[in-house]
């Protein structure tokens, strides 16, 4: 998703969207490691214009993906509908943006510095993606999980385990109500 800056200052462009989630490189690796899988490819259109010395990059991305549940590992799939909303702003060679010590304002905290004659949306709109995905997915939210013992899915059944023994020194805490 490369943009040509001069070209952008002509006029707006719109970018339709359609990718495989192993065209985004965290994303592979989340594929890999098996924490998340893409059930569709990531679709939608992206605005690209400049406004003033911004580029204002607007729009929405779509698709379907499935993660164990946190509670039991079941599978669990979610729509995501990702809102885009990204502001670039040019960083001149020598520029305080590439300092190591930088103080920030509260108007520059959203704002992302690039250089040179093109612009690569791609981390930037991967970012948005990996930020909107589910952090503790259930299956349901009544979900038992698994046994503690065994590993047995609650959900399917109950299992035949002994309750947890708790340690003399804690019993006084199972009476404590807040």
């Amino acid at each position: 998703m490369l943009i040509q800056i001069d070209k952008l200052k002509r006029r707006p462009r719109q970018i339709a969207v359609e990718k495989q989630a192993s065209s985004f490189p965290v994303l592979a690796e989340m594929v890999v490691a098996q924490s998340v899988t893409f059930d569709k490819s990531i679709t939608g259109s992206l605005e690209v214009s400049w406004v003033g010395d911004f580029i204002k990059v607007s729009g929405r991305l779509a698709t379907l993906v499935s993660s164990p549940c946190c509670r039991c590992l079941a599978p669990v799939s979610t729509r995501l509908d990702v809102s885009v909303l990204l502001t670039y702003v040019s960083a001149e060679e020598g520029d305080a943006a590439h300092d190591d010590e930088l103080e920030l304002h509260a108007d520059e905290i959203d704002l992302i510095y690039f250089s040179g004659p093109e612009l690569d949306l791609l981390p930037d709109v991967e970012q948005e993606i990996v930020m909107s995905l589910p952090q503790q997915p259930l299956c349901k939210a009544s979900c038992l999980g698994l046994c503690h013992s065994c590993g047995c899915n609650l959900n399917q059944g109950s299992c035949n385990c002994e309750a947890p023994i708790l340690h003399p020194g804690l019993a006084a805490l199972k009476n404590f109500k807040i």
